[in-house]
């Protein structure tokens, strides 16, 4: 295992990414390395975070976007943030070459290095998918997507009979994960709401499609929350087509594995997730689907002073499981590497993350939900409350977690805003992927 080469003066210790797993991470350092000799740098191409929990209720006026990020300048305490993307990593020499939206590549020196690349939207080879699918993945890919509906229901209400509405108001999801289910149900709801403002336009005209590969939707889950969500969502309206993908995509069409033509001008692709590029460049021990490989206390395998955390990284529970790419497993990796560096710093042994879930939960438009808490299904308005009050708890800041609450109280109030916001041409929202 490579040991960490300590210099005289402060302890660098550079944490690149964003996300829960950064943040936190960074967080737990300034708080538990206050009093020593340390530098901490955060690295990220943004000043912001997503709060990607609540990323859909800004794509579906049910929050304001800008309330769904979090500024990083606002949430360090002690750290120093670099706002550039990572390019290249020599870990002999212990240097990550950093470029800046303007200026020249800069080289950042570290003693401890973290890595939360996060992940990216990862699809098949379908032709179509690059130029006319949406991902749902940054604050400007929901921006975009919310203009979109918006300009759909325009120009559903000004054709002339079902059948060219019905085009104009067919949405379709790839992927049936808790993005895609999310994004089928508030969509539809999005939609079936609109029509109080759209005089030509009736639910019969909304068509809202979720297409799943598997035999099932929310296939992480246990049987029972998967049969009873798409109960939730059949009753809702939504087509739910199992065993199922898309073969090409069209400007105004898709076509089904099956054979099946459907007419529609609006694709949202979720189906599944990859590791970012920079990772496969990096000389750095992987697992079979190319995320880093971990030991139990977060070290990439091999290396004292390399920690990966969040969706890059192969964090594996007791029975060699990996854990969920979900906010609460990262949040709590970020906190747990953060624990451990200091550890290291302080003389003391790491510690293995161990982490056992306190439930899950998954809203489905419509304020309905479903949730497993502690062994306790729940199912409905009660199930949808209490996944907004555990992501309310969870924001940071005060003031971050007063404004989307604000957001909120208003809109049990008054009618979502059918506004478009204006975030450009069609090639805004095209979908950021890569390929496998």
């Amino acid at each position: 295992m490579r040991g960490a080469i300590m210099t005289d003066g402060p302890v660098r210790i550079v944490v690149v990414g964003g996300g829960f797993a950064v943040a936190y991470c960074v967080r737990q350092l300034e708080r538990m390395l206050r009093s020593r000799d340390v530098q901490i740098t955060l690295v990220n191409e943004h000043n912001y975070f997503v709060f990607t929990p609540l990323l859909i209720e800004a794509a579906t006026s049910a929050l304001e976007p800008r309330h769904v990020i979090i500024p990083l300048r606002g949430f360090l305490l002690l750290a120093r943030l670099v706002m550039a993307s990572a390019r290249r990593i020599d870990f002999d020499q212990r240097v990550v070459t950093v470029q800046p939206q303007f200026g020249d590549a800069q080289e950042l020196k570290f003693d401890h290095l973290v890595l939360a690349l996060g992940s990216v939207t990862r699809t098949p080879n379908v032709p179509g998918v690059s130029e006319f699918a949406f991902g749902l993945k940054t604050l400007a890919d929901a921006s975009a997507i919310r203009d979109r509906a918006i300009g759909m229901l325009e120009m559903a209400n000004l054709a002339v009979d079902h059948v060219h509405r019905q085009s104009w108001l067919t949405f379709a999801v790839v992927g049936a994960g808790y993005t895609g289910v999310e994004a089928a149900g508030e969509f539809n709801d999005f939609l079936s709401e609109a029509t109080r403002k759209y005089p030509n336009i009736s639910r019969s005209d909304i068509r809202v499609i979720l297409i799943q590969k598997a035999g099932r939707i929310l296939d992480s889950l246990d049987r029972r929350m998967s049969d009873e969500a798409a109960k939730v969502l059949r009753q809702n309206g939504i087509e739910i087509h199992l065993n199922e993908s898309i073969s090409e995509i069209r400007e105004t069409s898709f076509t089904l594995t099956s054979g099946e033509q459907v007419a529609c001008h609006t694709v949202i692709w979720s189906a599944g997730v990859g590791p970012p590029p920079l990772l496969a460049d990096l000389d750095l021990p992987k697992d079979s689907h190319g995320y880093l490989d971990c030991e139990p206390d977060l070290r990439v395998k091999h290396h004292s002073d390399i920690w990966g955390v969040g969706d890059c990284a192969s964090n594996t529970d007791v029975d060699g499981n990996r854990y969920p790419p979900t906010a609460q497993h990262a949040l709590r990796e970020g906190r747990a590497a953060a624990k451990n560096i200091a550890a290291v710093l302080g003389g003391r042994s790491t510690k293995p993350l161990v982490y056992h879930s306190k439930g899950t939960m998954a809203p489905l438009g419509g304020r309905q939900a479903i949730a497993n808490v502690f062994n306790v299904h729940l199912t409905g308005f009660v199930a949808w409350f209490l996944w907004r009050t555990v992501y309310l708890a969870i924001m940071p800041g005060f003031g971050r977690k007063l404004r989307v609450a604000m957001d909120w109280t208003v809109n049990f109030v008054f009618r979502r805003d059918y506004s478009q916001r204006g975030t450009g041409d069609n090639s805004d929202v095209r979908q950021r992927t890569t390929k496998p």
